[in-house]
């Protein structure tokens, strides 16, 4: 299907140099001339949002979305337009050196204004617009998996935080209840056997909290 243009013509004789259709021609022309943070919180001190934030500051997506965004937003522009493409300037010349050679030139200066197709402009709206929505949707769905993924991965950390607590918590107390049988088992008011229990219980807390802080 071939666009259809409007095109405007002048024409004029004249003995002279081209500058004048030179000057026209170019005051035509230039009348139709017309895109990430990081925190630096400690671990321990670290928010469910900063890690999120963190954590979109490293994807592709969040790398690409400013291109996307700013394509969709030129197409948008241009559906917009009151034309589909730019305006052009048509320059042609002749002379009569051929003939009678008098002098005479002759210059047609046209403006080509592409036109709208019936109907082509509004399908170019509802396309650069149905594009803007789908960039956002994306960025949206990418957003949710990085959230979703963060706050597994945060309540884990959490988690693992919690038993780290709880398991050194263990271990300080059965040495606490170890040394006081030590003391006690000097002063001899218990046997080796109440020493040995005592030192297994601190053992076993031992490997509890080396197993809590494994990664």
């Amino acid at each position: 299907m071939h666009r259809r243009n409007f095109i405007t013509h002048a024409r004029w004789r004249t003995t002279a140099s081209a500058t004048l259709a030179l000057a026209f021609a170019f005051a035509l022309s230039t009348a139709a001339a017309g895109a990430l943070a990081q925190t630096t919180a400690k671990p321990e001190g670290l928010t469910l949002s900063q890690a999120f934030e963190a954590a979109w500051a490293r994807q592709p997506e969040l790398a690409a979305l400013a291109a996307r965004r700013d394509a969709a937003r030129a197409q948008q522009q241009a559906a917009q337009s009151w034309t589909p493409e730019p305006l052009a300037v048509e320059v042609t010349g002749k002379t009569d050196r051929l003939n009678r050679n008098l002098g005479t030139r002759e210059y047609e200066a046209g403006l080509a204004i592409p036109l709208w197709l019936p109907g082509e402009r509004g399908r170019s709206q509802a396309l650069a617009q149905a594009e803007g929505r789908a960039v956002e949707s994306r960025t949206t769905a990418a957003q949710l998996r990085v959230a979703a993924a963060v706050r597994d991965a945060w309540w884990n950390w959490q988690r693992a935080r919690a038993d780290a607590a709880t398991a050194q918590g263990q271990l300080d107390n059965a040495q606490r209840i170890a040394a006081d049988v030590g003391k006690r088992l000097k002063a001899g008011d218990l046997a080796q056997a109440d020493q040995h229990q005592a030192d297994g219980a601190v053992a076993a807390a031992q490997a509890t909290v080396a197993q809590a802080q494994a990664p």
